[in-house]
């Protein structure tokens, strides 16, 4: 048993650097600048050579090795379509989302081959180049995280707004409510709705930033002045992740005392990426929570024009809100590093709850109180 999820682990590694390096050198091709084309192309080498090596750990410990299959071929596919579809920055803080958690993983190997010692060195050294290509390639977008947490922020604007939007109006439909009704009662919500999110978000963004930037300047100078602090804090931050201590151990030694590693991997467990400045954070989530909201009730304002029945209008607004959320709960995955097939099931799953939640309490109000608000 034992030895069959060892062997599940390589080939899940081995998986994860040949779609690696297929997506770099890809995006090396397109890249028009010289330097970067070179950074990326060689970080591409460089996950084919550990390919290599977690093929040559499962030959040699296991007896068995990996192909390319049709599967993973078409994963690799659907990665270089989703690079096409995303803005380069994005694309590349999630390739190296997922590689972060990546390093982490990789750690369970040194457990599973702790009584091979030069399995175990092989091991350490992919994750010592591992964790300074990423932050080599973390440094080509390190001025755009603010770009990176802003979208966030907008996405989950625009799904408060549909979900809160569409729920009210299929909960008036339920009622019996006119086309007229629900469209005037939908915006009416959306304008108490659009002042309460953009309040919130202040109050939240005022506090995630101030947070974040002292712990930021406390990095900083523990950086500067006494870097064995770093080394502490990192320690039990990994701790804090499940890593047992001797793994923990071999980690730090790893590591040594590059203090650009030890900071940035700390910041890269401790610190949520960049906080957004407050007053930007209000405008990108009033705008987006409109953006969200408006087309759910668009279909409204013209059955009003074509003199339709509610039903109608109902149905428009629900594929419009199908539609946009499963584009933001794409965008939500590659930003946090999910699945995103399964993001936006869980993304139209929240919209099909809250609209059979909210039918059913305009239903339960219709039928047994008596409420009937036609025209």
């Amino acid at each position: 048993m034992k030895e069959q999820r060892n062997l599940s682990l390589l080939q899940e590694f081995w998986q994860s650097e040949i779609v690696a390096d297929r997506l770099y050198s890809f995006l090396a091709a397109r890249c028009r600048d010289a330097e970067r084309k070179e950074i990326i192309a060689k970080i591409g080498r460089m996950e084919q050579r550990h390919a290599t090596l977690w093929n040559r750990i499962a030959e040699k410990s296991h007896g068995a090795s990996f192909d390319v299959t049709l599967s993973l071929r078409w994963k690799i596919l659907l990665g270089k379509l989703l690079s096409l579809i995303l803005p380069f920055t994005i694309f590349i803080y999630y390739m190296e989302h997922c590689e972060r958690n990546s390093i982490l993983e990789y750690f369970k190997l040194l457990e599973a081959y702790s009584h091979d010692e030069k399995t175990k060195t092989i091991i350490a050294n992919i994750i010592r180049q591992e964790i300074g290509h990423e932050w080599h390639m973390m440094e080509q977008i390190t001025d755009k995280e603010s770009y990176i947490a802003k979208t966030r922020e907008a996405l989950d604007a625009m799904t408060v707004g549909i979900i809160g939007t569409l729920g009210l109006v299929i909960g008036l439909l339920a009622a019996h409510a006119s086309t007229l009704t629900i469209g005037l009662t939908g915006l009416i919500a959306t304008i108490g709705g659009l002042i309460a999110v953009m309040s919130i978000s202040y109050v939240t963004s005022k506090a995630n930033y101030d947070l974040h930037e002292g712990r930021n300047r406390e990095i900083q100078v523990k950086k500067a002045i006494n870097p064995a602090v770093l080394k502490r804090e990192l320690e039990k931050a990994l701790v804090g992740k499940g890593i047992p201590n001797e793994r923990v151990k071999d980690i730090m030694g790893i590591i040594g005392d590059d203090k650009s590693i030890l900071s940035n991997l700390l910041k890269s467990i401790k610190m949520a990426g960049e906080a957004s400045e407050p007053k930007e954070a209000i405008k990108t989530t009033g705008l987006f929570f409109v953006i969200g909201a408006v087309p759910t009730l668009m279909p409204f304002f013209l059955g009003v024009i074509w003199n339709l029945e509610p039903l109608i209008p109902a149905i428009m607004a629900f594929t419009l809100a199908v539609l946009t959320i499963s584009t933001a709960g794409f965008f939500v995955a590659v930003l946090s590093g999910k699945k995103i097939f399964m993001k936006i099931a869980h993304n139209i799953a929240v919209i099909m709850g809250t609209c059979a939640i909210t039918y059913g309490v305009g239903l339960a109000a219709r039928i047994l109180f008596g409420i009937d608000v036609v025209h």
